[in-house]
């Protein structure tokens, strides 16, 4: 009972917002929309985007806000590079899921690099040695397995997901050494670290698209429509940049 406390704990401190890597990024076209959009909650949806919309605009973006101006731009890619050096672990179990076991040592690799030369995984330490990774979850995992994206739904505090989504962070969290070490067993106390770590994660990506989910929000006929059509082109993008890496990967 207590890990699903924590996870339920570390999964509401998520980022609220579609959000994607600087070096990850596609083209959100507000015309695209897929030919069938597998949304029969709907109405849920945008019941629970309202209520997101707000608690965004009252917590995430002020904090978001303050972490750019407080933090200097060195500052924030460097805990941008510890919050996923802290992922490593995720990466390296789902790329040998994935049945990538070269990608796992990657990952493994990377690890140990940037958390030492790195110090810490403040810098990227592996990708200058030539070691550049690849990160990927267990949503894309199930994705590689063939399991379909299932309903969109919008998740409370989280966001734009899907039923795939929401059981592919169960597994991630799961994956992730150090929710067994920070159970709350030790004398002094420190369930609270995995869920510190995710408001961190969460602050950091809000920051990263302040823009871009402001321009959504301000233009768009539907800024509801418009999220989950870019929710459904990142998930599509992301499979196929996996397929193509392991086509490649495969043919070397």
């Amino acid at each position: 009972m207590k890990i699903l406390k924590e996870l339920l704990l570390a999964t509401v401190l998520i980022c609220p917002v579609f959000a994607e890597s600087q070096s990850d990024s596609i083209e959100v076209d507000e015309e695209t929309e897929m030919s069938e959009v597998n949304d029969p909650l709907e109405p849920f949806n945008r019941g629970v985007y309202a209520v997101n919309s707000v608690i965004d605009g009252l917590v995430m973006k002020p904090l978001a806000i303050t972490w750019r101006l407080v933090l200097p731009q060195p500052v924030r890619d460097g805990a941008g590079h510890v919050l996923t050096n802290l992922k490593s672990p995720i990466t390296a179990a789902n790329h040998l899921l994935q049945g990538e076991p070269k990608q796992a040592a990657t990952a493994v690799g990377r690890f140990f690099i940037n958390t030492t030369v790195g110090i810490l995984g403040i810098f990227d330490a592996a990708a200058d040695l030539g070691l550049p990774g690849e990160e990927t979850t267990f949503n894309e995992t199930l994705a590689v397995w063939g399991v379909n994206t299932g309903p969109y739904l919008i998740v409370p505090i989280i966001g734009p997901s899907s039923v795939r989504h929401v059981v592919g962070m169960g597994g991630d969290y799961f994956l992730q050494p150090y929710n067994y070490y920070f159970n709350g067993d030790h004398d002094h106390g420190d369930s609270w670290v995995p869920t510190a770590i995710a408001g961190v994660d969460a602050i950091h990506h809000r920051n990263l698209v302040l823009e871009s989910v402001d321009d959504v929000v301000d233009n768009a006929a539907d800024p509801y429509a418009t999220f989950r059509s870019a929710y459904f082109q990142y998930q599509s993008h992301r499979l196929k940049k996996l397929k193509e890496l392991k086509e490649r990967r495969s043919s070397e």
